[in-house]
């Protein structure tokens, strides 16, 4: 009975190419959480998801949980990428919040049509049903999923998901701005971190490094120095650092992960086609 976590792809705004981006990955957010039981619950549809429906297509088929944070289109340009969606024995259930300029199915439904895909979703074979996630959470199984907003422009949640099974729970917390933070947004994150128990992993957006704050403040992202001071206060041990800058190539990465070693051993960042364990 184990939670394991697959890495699509963790590079934020739009998909880095060439080599030099080759040990972190290139393609945008998407992540393959798999339950205890078996469930099977994608997060956020950035092009990594078509690493993620290789992972997918391995296993019998069956019903798939998406979860989207929010709709910016490196976190939604994977739904064009999937080859199961042209397969009827696969089923898709996309959820997600409501913001003042959509929710999960017009974002969708948008994308996969004219003008911008040549094929509408109304004709793709396997099922494909859309939800609002509601206030008081989902349940995927034995996966028991709550939300949180965050500070993005234009909206975004975080998620906690906790297994049933193992007993283990992991925060998604892509699109992040911790500095633009309300009193009150601090106080929901920091208890969905940590109530009923710490989390077991926080995947969090790294996007920059505190001395770049300036410059990339109300781009709606985070350092990494913040994202372990978040961890450390509510007692989370092991935090995964993603939303690679687009530009930050493998060297980049390489010092920025030894930076983050030196301040918390629990810490490492985010490399696509990366299998982790939460729980055993």
């Amino acid at each position: 009975m184990s939670l394991r976590l697959f890495i699509g792809g963790m590079r934020g705004s739009q998909p880095a190419t060439g080599a030099a981006f080759d040990e972190f990955g290139g393609d945008t957010t998407s992540l393959l959480l798999i339950g205890s039981q078996g469930e099977r619950l994608v997060l956020d549809a950035g092009t990594g998801m078509r690493a993620v429906a290789g992972q997918l297509a391995r296993a019998d088929p069956g019903e798939v949980t998406v979860l989207f944070s929010h709709y910016h289109l490196d976190h939604l340009a994977g739904l064009t990428m999937n080859p199961l969606f042209y397969k009827p024995q696969w089923s898709f259930k996309f959820v997600g919040p409501t913001f003042a300029d959509g929710g999960v199915r017009s974002a969708a439904t948008g994308l996969l049509a004219h003008p911008y895909w040549p094929i509408s979703w109304r004709q793709m074979t396997a099922r494909l049903d859309f939800n609002e996630f509601p206030a008081a959470g989902i349940r995927v199984g034995g996966l028991q999923v709550q939300g949180c907003p965050v500070p993005h422009p234009g909206g975004c949640l975080a998620y906690r998901i906790d297994d049933d099974g193992c007993g283990a729970a992991v925060v998604f917390a892509t699109d992040i701005e911790w500095r633009k933070r309300t009193a009150a947004d601090e106080t929901a994150f920091m208890t969905m971190c940590s109530a009923p128990k710490p989390a077991d992993m926080l995947v969090i957006d790294a996007h920059f490094a505190e001395a770049e704050k300036e410059a990339f403040a109300g781009w709606g992202h985070s350092c990494r120095e913040d994202d372990l001071a978040v961890a450390e206060a509510a007692g989370i041990r092991r935090v995964l650092l993603g939303h690679h800058a687009p530009g930050a190539d493998d060297k980049a990465l390489r010092a920025a992960e030894e930076q983050v070693n030196r301040l918390s051993r629990g810490a490492m960042l985010a490399r696509a086609g990366q299998w982790l364990t939460i729980c055993d």
